[in-house]
């Protein structure tokens, strides 16, 4: 029995690739939700330019489809090295495990930013800070969003908040707002080129959006939040400031890294553990003098691989090593623009935003979301335009 934890990007590629070449394979799903969320499109839901359910995939019909049982609970915690035991105490016996468990927002400790803040990590996480967004936009105060986090989905998340609040403003439909992105380090997107992240902070300013830099935050409560001393009344928080690996992962016995990922083999196993494998965000791969970073191509390429491994051991051969391919990465805004390197070229503009687009659409499950999501950003780049703010 072969038991995959996490319907994402490797965990969903992981099972496509073990049906596709063994059709009598025992294979299990675990995961606590009803549906696989396609993540990078949800600041696109924010804005309103794509419905979230375009980005919705039904885990019981991907698992029908293949003959594969899917158990709709949370992994607490492994019984040595043949079980994974759910929340509840329901035990989910394997003979091979794949630990695809992904990322969830790290607080860093700070309860009060855990309580008060809106998070972009699910579809309802989008809709519920879009209607917010609405809410407090018919109020007829005026409003500061704080974003915490400058990083990609900090500033793609911001100039999302400008791009639906834009809308807002030609409906009539408006109060006073303000978009603020606070950052930690001295720079946003410091750990970039400044070839890609000087045009990205100049898109954001041009947006209107502030950005604080080298920033403290104090005290925070329902009624104020105070960065660098100032306090801030009148605000919606959302937090962007890194994730970390979830309880699960954090749970197994098996050598981590700082941020708590598994470390892994070149084959994708865990050192200690010979029928473990661990994949995507939540595995920390060597490769170039330093972990992957968390990425959807990385995982997306990890599922085949480990595929083939887990057969290879299944037929007494010994596993191969992945090998990954860095295709690039892209800092995408709401402003239909994008800024990063693609096949190792520098691309920026309009050009960036279309690599974009279509790489997410290339990776979206089934042809009716492709289609739709394509058919929203036509129709709102029609009938909005590329103006912003």
């Amino acid at each position: 029995m072969i038991v995959v934890a996490g319907g994402g990007f490797a965990g969903l590629r992981l099972i496509e690739s073990l049906r596709a070449r063994d059709a009598d394979l025992g294979i299990t799903l675990i995961d606590p939700r009803a549906e696989a969320v396609f993540l990078p499109l949800l600041p696109d839901v924010v804005a309103g330019k794509v419905r979230d359910r375009r980005l919705l995939y039904p885990l019981s019909k991907f698992c029908a489809d293949r003959r594969v049982e899917l158990v709709c609970g949370r992994a607490a915690k492994l019984e040595g090295e043949r079980a994974v035991i759910l929340e509840g105490d329901r035990k989910v016996p394997f003979d091979y495990l794949a630990v695809c468990c992904g990322a969830e927002p790290d607080f860093h400790g700070n309860e009060d930013a855990h309580r008060l803040a809106y998070t972009l990590y699910s579809a309802r996480d989008a809709l519920r800070l879009r209607e917010r967004v609405k809410a407090v936009a018919a109020a007829g105060r005026p409003h500061t969003f704080i974003v915490i986090g400058g990083g990609y989905t900090g500033l793609e998340t911001a100039t999302a908040l400008g791009y639906l609040l834009a809308r807002l403003i030609r409906s009539g439909t408006i109060s006073p707002f303000f978009i603020r992105v606070v950052e930690l380090a001295p720079k946003v997107l410091g750990g970039l080129p400044e070839s890609i992240a000087d045009p990205v902070r100049r898109e954001v300013d041009h947006l209107g959006i502030r950005l604080s830099v080298s920033a403290t935050i104090g005290d925070m409560n329902e009624k104020f939040v105070e960065i660098d001393g100032e306090r801030v009344t009148d605000f919606t928080l959302i937090w962007s400031a890194g994730v970390r690996v979830v309880d699960f992962v954090r749970s197994i016995e098996a050598d981590k890294d700082k941020q708590g990922r598994l470390v892994v083999d070149p084959d994708l196993r865990l050192p200690s553990s010979r029928n473990i494998y661990a994949l995507g965000d939540c595995a920390h791969f060597e490769a170039g003098g330093g972990p992957l970073r968390m990425a959807v191509q990385f995982s997306w390429a990890q599922g085949p691989v480990a595929a083939e491994n887990i057969l290879r051991q299944i037929g007494g051969r010994e596993p191969h090593a992945y090998k990954p391919r860095d295709f690039g990465y892209l800092v995408p805004l709401a402003s239909w623009r994008a800024w990063g390197k693609v096949g190792g070229a520098t691309v920026g503009g309009m050009v960036g935003s279309f690599f974009h687009y279509f790489m997410c659409i290339f990776r979206t499950k089934r042809c009716r979301n492709k289609i739709g999501i394509v058919w929203d950003l036509v129709s709102v780049r029609r009938r909005v335009g590329s103006k912003l703010l």
